[in-house]
């Protein structure tokens, strides 16, 4: 019985490892995908790379600038109307 124990213990640790590691790779915000990203690009086709934004600031004469990540890791790209004007990275 005490073995059965030990062993679902690991199994919990295992899974719980792994889950980490497979959210961890998920990420797309990485430069690899921040490369992807060009000037000129529709705000669709940017949400295709790198997902639904984190933040958005509201458009001010139709300009808003989006933000992708964390504080350490982000991505930011500004757009006029629905189009890539400007794009900045951190800790990629």
């Amino acid at each position: 019985m005490e073995r059965v124990k030990t062993m679902i213990k690991w199994a919990g640790l295992a899974i719980c490892i792994f889950s980490i590691l497979a959210l961890a790779g998920c990420s797309k915000v990485n430069k690899d995908n921040y490369d992807k990203i060009k000037i000129g690009m529709s705000h669709e086709k940017v949400v295709e790379v790198l997902g639904e934004p984190n933040t958005c600031e509201d458009p001010i004469l139709k300009t808003k600038s989006c933000r992708w990540g964390s504080s350490e890791k982000q991505i930011e790209i500004k757009f006029v109307g629905d189009t890539v004007i400007w794009r900045s990275s951190k800790g990629l």
